[in-house]
């Protein structure tokens, strides 16, 4: 509003300018004042333009500096101490860095090891901002295991993948033995607080799992299954440490991709879920599956049509290897921060309500129905428009037709009849 206020003002000026310096001199325009008058328009739009740039840049490198303040790297002093003394638990957010060329340093380059998917430091800051109270948020990544885990002499920038992806692995299931707290996927946008979930799974001491859509061999007969990139625990479990025995047992004999496939670490899991070992947190919660038990995928996410999320939800878990694996939607990750806010998706409007500064947290909600008993004119007692509440709603509420296939709901008001009409 500042800006666009100092442009009016500045048009204003320039058009005072003009009409003083346009001399008619025998019907002929004095040329050298129409040239200097152009000449002054075009440096006040280039300097107003410099000023905009120079403003959304400032807004990305407040984003940037907000994630470095949780980054912990190998330089960090007694981090070791400062997780241990921590009297909340830890929330872990693991950032992983792979050579790639959607933004290059320069054109010589073609490529870099920045992470270069923006999307991710808006759902990272919608975690931050959600669970800063409850918990300690440390974001780790490849440097930061050498640091945290005693004798981790794992060289990960020799390492390629699939072996990468199993230490990677390893390594956040031994931050969560030696410290505890609770694994995050970068990717999952934030919409409650986590406090809920890590007391619900830590619940008789156990750790827990969240269950997500299965890529493994197993999903010919499980929709759903285990993922432990999702996960948690109080530190020293004996269970965690089993799973990190089971771990090293298997990465020291498969140096392929063959205990990825099969999901083996995840299929671990799953039997001790059986045997009433491993708490699990359900699909639905973390929004992987809509209440009519239908997976939300990438195509979903990425269409306009409303989702059908549960309404404790405590987020959305985006597939992050699927935009970048999938043609149809590596756009997506290259898109500017402002860019997937203003997206025609709708898993670019939930990101937008989950980042808006004035709300810590928002339900999500069905459409209901009122009855219009009463009205002669209608065949049925209750046949009736469906109204919503409306996100823009402000202490009296404002109501409108639900749009197609359910919905977004904020903050139900309580004590408040749907109109009739």
């Amino acid at each position: 509003m500042k800006t666009t206020y100092c442009n009016n003002i500045l048009l204003v000026y320039i058009n005072t300018i003009y009409t003083k310096s346009m001399k008619f001199k025998f019907g002929k325009i004095n040329y050298v004042n129409l040239i200097i008058l152009i000449a002054l328009f075009l440096l006040a739009n280039f300097l107003y333009r410099r000023y905009i740039d120079k403003l959304k840049l400032n807004d990305l490198e407040s984003d940037a500096n907000m994630i470095q303040k949780y980054l912990l790297s190998k330089s960090d002093k007694n981090s070791n101490n400062i997780l241990e003394d921590s009297k909340k638990p830890i929330l872990w957010i693991p950032i992983e860095y792979q050579y790639n060329a959607r933004k290059w340093i320069s054109f010589g380059s073609r490529s870099s090891y920045d992470l270069n998917q923006p999307y991710l430091y808006l759902t990272v800051k919608s975690i931050i901002q959600h669970c800063k109270d409850s918990f300690h948020v440390c974001l780790v990544d490849d440097n930061s295991f050498a640091k945290l885990i005693p004798g981790w002499n794992i060289d990960m920038g020799a390492v390629s993948y699939p072996i990468s992806n199993k230490f990677r692995d390893l390594a956040m299931t031994k931050l969560i033995y030696l410290y505890g707290g609770i694994v995050v996927p970068p990717s999952f946008l934030c919409m409650k607080n986590l406090s809920g979930m890590y007391q619900r799974g830590t619940t008789g001491g156990k750790m827990f799992v969240c269950e997500t859509i299965n890529r493994t061999a197993s999903s010919v007969n499980h929709t759903y299954y285990p993922d432990i990139s999702f996960m948690g625990s109080m530190k020293e479990n004996p269970v965690v440490k089993s799973l990190l025995e089971f771990m090293e047992r298997t990465i020291s004999t498969d140096f392929t991709s063959e205990s990825i496939f099969l999901g083996k670490f995840d299929k671990w899991c799953a039997v001790k879920i059986q045997n009433n070992e491993i708490n699990l947190i359900p699909a639905l919660e973390i929004g992987v599956k809509d209440i009519n038990d239908d997976p939300i995928t990438i195509d979903i996410l990425m269409s306009q049509g409303y989702i059908k999320l549960y309404s404790n939800t405590y987020g959305i878990l985006i597939p992050a290897y699927e935009i970048l694996n999938r043609t149809n939607y590596e756009w997506f990750a290259r898109l500017s921060p402002q860019q997937v806010l203003k997206s025609d998706t709708i898993i670019g409007k939930y990101i937008l309500l989950a980042n808006a500064p004035y709300k810590k947290e928002f339900t999500i909600e069905g459409f209901e129905e009122k009855g219009c008993s009463g009205d002669s004119n209608r065949s049925h007692p209750n046949e009736c428009s469906k109204w919503w509440y409306s996100p823009l709603m402000n202490g009296d509420g404002i109501y409108c037709m639900p749009p197609l296939g359910g919905g977004l709901v904020v903050d139900r008001i309580p004590n408040k009849d749907y109109p009739n009409y």
